[in-house]
């Protein structure tokens, strides 16, 4: 009873995870203007790749992988919102129709 309540929990967590990485990668080729595209950029490293970790960490597929998958959440929480604030602040810098776009 156990495993099987793990396994769905796990499998919606995957499935949620790349449901979230396939409409954001959609928005990426639907978008013209540079932060909207950042933004569906941001949400496939945020919202996709933490529920499918999550969905990892609850199969259970063992003890020793669970810190390495809390590091890389962590990694990623951390630097994709640095990295989307550099891109977004080089837009801003760089870009003459801002106004145009806005």
């Amino acid at each position: 009873m156990c495993e099987t309540v793990r396994f769905i929990l796990s499998a919606a967590l995957i499935g949620v995870g790349i449901g979230c990485i396939f409409f954001a990668i959609l928005g990426v080729f639907k978008f013209r203007f540079v932060m909207n595209r950042m933004h569906c950029a941001a949400i496939i490293d945020t919202l996709g790749v933490a529920f499918t970790l999550a969905g990892l960490m609850v199969s259970g597929v063992g003890m020793e992988y669970l810190p390495k998958l809390i590091c890389i959440l962590l990694i990623l929480w951390v630097g994709s919102p640095i990295a989307s604030h550099l891109v977004g602040r080089l837009e801003i810098m760089t870009d003459e129709d801002l106004k145009r776009h806005m």
